[in-house]
């Protein structure tokens, strides 16, 4: 996903160099959230990958056409939320589920976040998110620990 943030930006004129990850998605947040429209790009569901294609046709068609850029982010924040969900909620069906933990860096974008859960609010999804423990690399290392506690057969002293 954060590839695709940074393709997004590029389109949309970050073109300086980086100097720490998530840098040119955390400007595109920022551009998004000036941004006051309320449409979005594509963000299919193709069997069983989300296609990032519109959401890249969009940007440039929009590009081409002069429209502003603050919009065209905004359009490409809610085409992640919209496709996101959209996924979720096919998959929760699919699987019999009604939670979805939302966790990785690209949950450290407040407004995506905040899009879908507005997008998802009401509907039969729970949505959990990190709170004490970082949603990106951060977190890792605790999820790890988790992971290998559980699987790991109780030592018993000797």
């Amino acid at each position: 996903m954060g590839r695709l943030f940074d393709t997004a930006a590029a389109l949309l004129g970050f073109t300086r160099g980086v100097t720490f990850e998530g840098q040119a998605a955390m400007w595109l947040e920022q551009l998004a959230r000036a941004g006051k429209n309320e449409d979005a790009y594509g963000f299919p569901l193709a069997g069983e990958q989300l296609d990032f294609r519109p959401l890249l046709e969009g940007i440039i068609r929009d590009r081409v056409r002069g429209r502003a850029i603050q919009e065209m982010a905004r359009a490409f924040q809610r085409g992640i939320a919209r496709g996101l969900c959209g996924a979720l909620e096919t998959l929760a069906a699919k699987m019999k589920i009604d939670t979805a933990v939302l966790s990785g860096g690209v949950f450290q974008n407040e407004l995506l976040l905040e899009d879908i859960k507005v997008f998802l609010a009401g509907g039969p999804l729970a949505v959990w998110t990190n709170h004490a423990v970082p949603p990106n690399d951060g977190g890792i290392s605790l999820g790890q620990a988790a992971m290998a506690a559980w699987q790991r057969p109780a030592i018993t002293p000797l």
